[in-house]
């Protein structure tokens, strides 16, 4: 039996991690600037009260467009195996795309934002869950996709203890000693499953999600990337993640980044909002200009 839904005021729970929430119903069609839809893949252990945030930024941009939200674990990211997580997603695939081009109205103009590791991991599940509906001849269709504090590096051994912190704060509220132990029971149990990982031969998670989103037989060069980033976030590695768009760019998509000042991980939006909802504006105006 599947978990049931947590609470979501003003969305439609589609499964127990996968949430939905419809534009405005006076603007149908949807006006040829604004996206169908807006996937919002939210950052490990986000809660409905702090994405929300996010999902209404989007709403206040576009408010025509329908808004899929995804809530994602941390220890899900870690731990779950590749088939799992993309089962996970396959209500995202299936309400957005019924068919291979959507509907069977109006062409689907998609906007992903995945926000830190977790939300990147379950956004390449969908992206891979739809090659599994529709055949591995077709790449996900998508305008733009947004990269909110990820991707880092994917070596383990320097990051563990970046991991182990942000799984710390994400679960935090449920434990009642100090941080320090709890990413420390954190760091040991990612080092054990990193160990499994190697015993069975299986991908990291995140090592897997970075593969799918620079395999062009996957993910189309036709869209645009934006990277929002910080010298600040003390999770995601400014330099790695410099590093990284380089190699993107290099393999053929149109990339974009905004630094922020002083925000930490996924935190930009609440510092500096008229820059992040200006930056993501003029992201989407580029990606739909640039057919």
């Amino acid at each position: 039996m599947s978990p049931r839904p947590i609470p979501f005021p003003g969305f439609t729970p589609i499964s127990d991690r996968v949430y939905l929430r419809n534009g405005n119903e006076k603007s149908k069609p949807v006006p040829a600037d604004e996206p169908t839809t807006i996937i919002i893949s939210g950052w490990g252990d986000g809660m409905p009260k702090h994405v929300s945030k996010y999902s209404d930024g989007f709403h206040e941009l576009f408010p025509s467009s329908r808004i899929i939200v995804i809530l994602s674990g941390t220890l899900q990211a870690s731990n779950q195996q590749e088939e799992a997580r993309i089962e996970a997603m396959m209500p995202v695939v299936d309400t957005i795309f019924p068919t291979p081009t959507g509907s069977g109205g109006e062409e689907e103009r998609v906007l992903i934002h995945a926000m830190s590791n977790t939300g990147a991991i379950f956004a390449a599940a969908a992206v891979v869950g739809y090659q599994r509906r529709h055949g591995t001849d077709k790449t996900f269709p998508h305008k733009l996709l947004i990269c909110d504090s990820t991707p880092g590096s994917l070596d383990f051994a320097s990051q563990v203890g970046r991991w182990s912190h942000a799984m710390a704060v994400g679960t935090a509220k449920f434990f009642p000693w100090p941080a320090i132990i709890t990413q420390g029971l954190w760091y040991i149990f990612l080092w054990a499953n990193w160990a499994f990982e190697r015993l069975r031969g299986s991908e990291p998670s995140g090592v897997w999600a970075n593969r799918v989103m620079t395999d062009k037989s996957i993910t189309s060069t036709d869209s645009h990337r934006l990277y929002l980033y910080s010298k600040e976030d003390e999770i995601i590695g400014w330099k790695d993640l410099e590093e990284n768009v380089a190699g993107v760019k290099a393999l053929g998509w149109p990339v974009d980044l905004e630094m922020f000042e002083g925000s930490p991980h996924v935190g930009h939006m609440r510092l500096h909002p008229e820059q992040y909802w200006n930056k993501i504006s003029n992201a989407w105006k580029q990606a739909v200009a640039d057919k």
